[in-house]
């Protein structure tokens, strides 16, 4: 990991954790050459696009990945 990804890193663990729809979940995160890639749980699939939206205004981000998030509402359907 770069010094430009591991302060990519901080910025997007610090909008995950103050972002009150979406903090306290479970996710891992890993960035790799501006690329985020997101593995953990969300409520719903509105979290995930909440996620994805707020990471993508997050100067460096070039694409978050959410593909590795479980969404647990559709896990019981």
């Amino acid at each position: 990991m770069t010094i430009r990804d591991e302060a990519i890193s901080g910025r997007v663990r610090q909008a995950l954790a103050t972002d009150t729809r979406i903090s306290g979940l479970p996710i891992g995160v890993r960035v790799s050459n501006g690329d985020v890639f997101l593995k953990g749980a969300v409520e719903s699939r509105e979290q995930a696009e909440v996620m994805h939206f707020i990471l993508l205004g997050i100067p460096g981000v070039r694409h978050v990945n959410v593909d590795e998030l479980n969404v647990r509402e559709e896990a019981h359907e």
